[in-house]
């Protein structure tokens, strides 16, 4: 009896391990259009999950760098950047782009950072609360001295 015992302990023991060391993996998917502005009045401006369209004086911006990075546990404390879990992409010749990869499935800051030589370069935290995300980026140009 004690053996029988000995052995179901072992089994609920074994699948006891089995199940917390299965990874519960979540995903993040941001897509959107980066865009130039064409005087360098003001800073540059992302935003993420917020209706707006483009205006008319925008122009699309190819070979962009935006990158996607895992910020830290939700908290309102400023969020770090990490190079744990980040992806990067480069903006297509219409300025779109789609980053993102597997992440935590818990909400969290991340940050998406945008940057081209000869334009003001942004980083926008915000909240992942549901897989995907879009965005509007828009860069100002540096000042010319």
């Amino acid at each position: 009896m004690f053996c029988r015992l000995k052995q179901k302990l072992t089994l609920l023991l074994g699948t006891a391990c089995l199940l917390g060391l299965c990874a519960c993996d979540g995903g993040i998917k941001v897509k959107g259009h980066v865009y130039a502005q064409k005087d360098s009045i003001g800073d540059s401006q992302a935003l993420v999950d917020q209706s707006r369209s483009p205006d008319a004086n925008l122009s699309p911006i190819k070979g962009a760098k935006v990158t996607l990075y895992h910020a830290g546990d939700y908290s309102k404390e400023k969020a770090e950047r990490s190079e744990l879990r980040s992806d990067s992409t480069l903006t297509a010749s219409d300025g779109s782009f789609e980053v993102g990869g597997l992440t935590s499935p818990f909400r969290f800051n991340a940050g998406l950072v945008i940057e081209k030589d000869g334009y003001k370069p942004i980083t926008k935290v915000f909240l992942h609360d549901k897989i995907d995300h879009e965005a509007i980026v828009i860069l100002v140009p540096e000042s010319v001295k």
